[in-house]
């Protein structure tokens, strides 16, 4: 650091505050972010009000697993339930968008842990729906029948971020502490990667090479 009053070295000073210089606009400034803060606090209320007695959160996600091997670990909601799952719960589609619940029909079930997770999430969240008549006084032609008045009476509206918020967070179930065996001691970790690695990656070519040999045996 330079000693005394002297001038500061290579001082690059070149943005523009300016308002009426040429090069307006290069600098932005956002003091009004508390405002902003209050405001969207003050529409997310005028939304739930407007939307009651439906969750303020909108309509119920399924929970999925993160893209890509780095976030695959972690969950979160997704954009709708398949097909599968739906129907595994006990309605159609068409009736599922009607009662808050999201449909995406591009979306597959790859396992079956997916499908029972969220099959048992409808499941938990129709258990907890109270189902309001329609206007006009049409018949409802679903399966969940309509609340009774008393229930009508009492009910809240879901204020969180998402219905079910709490079933989003999925933690994964790891292995419990175990001594090592012989067999893990003497073990070269490295090593036994990267062989696992291998046999993972060449099942096919090794597969296909088997076939072949087989093949040439049976014919000779």
């Amino acid at each position: 650091m330079p000693k005394h009053n002297n001038e500061i070295p290579r001082n690059h000073f070149r943005k523009h505050w300016n308002p009426e210089s040429s090069q307006k606009g290069h600098v932005k400034t956002f003091f009004q972010q508390p405002l902003q803060k209050k405001a969207r606090r003050v529409r997310r209320a005028q939304k739930a009000k407007a939307i009651f007695p439906r969750p303020a959160g909108g309509v119920l996600r399924p929970v999925v697993q993160s893209c890509s091997q780095r976030y695959n670990m972690k969950s979160r909601a997704g954009k709708g339930f398949t097909l599968e799952e739906v129907k595994a719960a006990g309605f159609s589609a068409k009736y599922a968008r009607t009662i808050g619940v999201a449909v995406d029909h591009r979306r597959r079930n790859h396992c079956e842990e997916t499908l029972a997770r969220n099959t048992q999430r409808l499941k938990e969240y129709t258990s907890k729906l109270v189902l309001f008549p329609l206007k006009g006084g049409a018949k409802n032609q679903g399966p969940i029948a309509l609340a009774s008045g008393d229930a009508l009476k009492t009910a809240t509206q879901d204020k969180s971020t998402t219905p079910l918020a709490a079933g989003l967070k999925v933690r994964a179930a790891h292995e419990a502490p175990r001594a090592l065996t012989d067999d893990e001691k003497k073990r070269h970790i490295y090593n036994y990667l990267r062989a696992k690695n291998r046999d993972e990656k060449f099942i096919g070519t090794r597969l296909k090479r088997t076939q072949r040999k087989s093949k040439k045996e049976k014919d000779a």
